[in-house]
């Protein structure tokens, strides 16, 4: 897989990594959600389900510099290099989806790779311009394309802090009683917004809904990121338990990584996972790590880490719990 690993980050660097400039902190222009353009497409994606998601993509820019030499921490939503960064992520979010559900996701102005190691007080700063997008995405989807359907919100690493956020702050009664699940790949919640927000509560099983999914993937706890410390949420994507009951790698159907091609290569019955409860970690076997480290990352994901592919690594089980929380939802007994 370290082919597929090292185009991603090809693609991530020409789409604008980059030496410091002046002022930072200037905005790319506003996306506009009435405009299709500012919703991912692809071909052959068909609106025929009874379902859908919403899903936010995590980071896929490195700061860049503007013509005049300012340096922006954001993503310009309309510059063509870095939509095609961020579409080899939403991409993979799409082939997750697309069997179960109608797919929306927006181009929004994410904060790049570099505020990630700043201080949560700088992140938070910076983050606000990104939820405020993906805030102003949400409802527009919610009055113009979702038409009353039940939904997921779903997201991976920044994306699924947007996704988080959105559930705690943003729904309305109607609206969370419409929630299959939230999927927030690759975040943490702490203990605190538990007791704050009644609309997050986490999932306990394979089939119960108006929950949130949430996990975080390492070979060993040395390998745990420090951003995600405090972390209170964890369930097994392949056994789908919350206790320390190993699953084994034939257990898991398929770990499924893409090229911008289309193609993919598929792990069958490779990684196992075992929750560690005291650290709300999925600990995985099966890998080799040194494929899997990203060296421009090492310093909040350290070799070990499996951030970058958590839909990756149990996609087929991920792909087969959608389905099963969907028909879940659809009885009349839920």
């Amino acid at each position: 897989m370290r082919k597929t690993i090292c185009l991603i980050l090809t693609v991530l660097a020409a789409a604008g990594c980059g030496p410091k400039g002046k002022n930072a902190g200037l905005l790319p222009q506003e996306p506009d959600y009435s405009k299709e353009n500012m919703w991912y497409r692809t071909e052959g994606m068909i609106m025929d389900k009874d379902v859908d998601v919403f899903y936010v993509t995590p980071t896929c820019v490195w700061s860049w510099q503007d013509p005049t030499g300012n340096t922006i921490y954001y993503m310009d939503t309309e510059n063509p290099g870095q939509r095609a960064a961020t579409d080899i992520s939403t991409r993979l979010g799409y082939e997750l989806f697309r069997k179960s559900c109608n797919f929306f996701s927006p181009y929004y102005r994410q904060i790049t790779m570099e505020c990630w190691f700043g201080s949560e007080e700088e992140i938070e700063r910076k983050y606000a311009v990104a939820h405020n997008d993906i805030l102003k995405a949400f409802r527009y989807y919610m009055d113009n394309l979702n038409g009353g359907r039940p939904f997921f919100l779903a997201g991976h690493s920044q994306g699924a802090k947007a996704i988080i956020r959105l559930i705690e702050e943003s729904l309305t009664e109607e609206q969370y009683s419409r929630l299959i699940a939230g999927y927030a790949f690759g975040f943490g919640i702490s203990r605190e917004e538990l007791e704050k927000y009644p609309h997050l509560k986490p999932a306990e099983g394979s089939v119960d809904c108006g929950v949130t999914v949430c996990y975080n993937s390492v070979s060993s706890p040395e390998a745990i990121s420090p951003a995600f410390k405090d972390n209170a949420v964890c369930i097994n994507p392949v056994n789908w338990m919350t206790d320390g009951t190993y699953a084994p790698a034939s257990l898991n159907k398929g770990s499924v990584f893409f090229h911008s091609d289309g193609h993919s290569d598929t792990l069958f019955n490779t990684v196992g996972a075992r929750l560690l409860p005291e650290m709300n970690v999925v600990q995985v076997d099966g890998l080799d790590d040194e494929d899997y480290y990203i060296p421009s990352i090492g310093k909040i994901f350290p070799k070990g880490n499996y951030h970058v592919q958590e839909i990756n690594l149990y996609f087929l089980n991920l792909q087969e719990n959608i389905a099963e929380r969907s028909e879940a939802y659809s009885k009349p007994e839920k």
